[in-house]
């Protein structure tokens, strides 16, 4: 059984990205020893830190590891262990995490504060350009993946996505001269391909997001969709930022174009 779970890859994404109760397979003497800092030194990782509101680095306390040394043999061990994340800029931030290890096998069975509250709060500052229907629904396929809802966090993803690429059209239609049914009766890459000029360059490079968002919403279950969810969260948040970037620039050109048309010669 434990060979068909997904491996561990590191500690942050176990921490950070993986949702409570999805069992992941301990293999390799690199996972492990990461986990339990066999050498003794000082971990750091890094991570979105919610009370500071921004990218953190965190150091790695172990609180609680029962049933024998932190030597214990891996293949035989069965426990419930805890650690925390203290942030490294103020030492009172602190993420908590509780978890099972049991036939090679390590499950997040709790944290505070929430996968959803750190991610949602990682997210925050992309909400300003976004409109409130949006704003909600990214929120809310956060929180559904958190708590392990994977084809319905897709459903949400992907109406975001949607009217991102229809809000685009809407945006640029007229000074274009498109028609409606130009944009409507296409399938989305050829929507895509028509907007290019008007998109982030990696939302148009990467446009296969949408067919992996409604492949996730018809044919992938719940573990897929998991599986899939970070990527797929992600690249939306670079879609934003990119454009949160863009209309930066745009306004900080247009703040020194009207200075420079104010000069008066005097």
């Amino acid at each position: 059984m434990a060979a068909e779970l997904p491996n561990l890859k590191s500690l942050e994404q176990f921490l950070f990205e993986t949702p409570p109760y999805v069992q992941i397979a301990l293999f390799g003497a690199y996972s492990v020893e990461q986990l339990y800092n066999f050498d003794g030194g000082i971990v750091r990782i890094d991570g979105h830190c919610p009370f500071c509101q921004r990218p953190s680095t965190f150091t790695v306390v172990f609180q609680h590891v029962p049933d024998g040394s932190q030597r214990a043999r891996i293949e035989e061990r069965f426990s419930h262990d805890a650690m925390r994340l203290e942030c490294v800029r103020e030492s009172s931030h602190k993420i908590h995490f509780y978890f099972r290890i049991a036939d090679l096998t390590i499950t997040k069975i709790g944290q505070f504060p929430s996968m959803a509250d750190i991610a949602n709060d990682e997210v925050s500052r992309f909400r300003k350009g976004m409109n409130s229907l949006d704003a909600q629904e990214f929120h809310r396929a956060i929180g559904l993946a958190a708590h392990g809802v994977g084809v319905g966090s897709f459903v949400y993803l992907r109406r975001v996505f949607e009217r991102l690429i229809y809000n685009r059209f809407e945006e640029f239609k007229v000074a274009e001269g498109w028609t409606d049914d130009q944009f409507l009766n296409v399938r989305m890459e050829q929507k895509i391909a028509l907007l290019k000029d008007h998109l982030p360059e990696f939302l148009y490079e990467n446009r296969k997001i949408y067919s992996i968002l409604s492949v996730g919403v018809h044919a992938l279950d719940e573990k897929n969709c998991l599986g899939w969810f970070e990527v797929m969260k992600q690249s939306i948040v670079i879609i934003l930022e990119d454009d949160k970037k863009n209309k930066e620039e745009l306004d900080r050109r247009l703040a020194f174009a009207d200075a420079i048309r104010g000069f008066d010669g005097a």
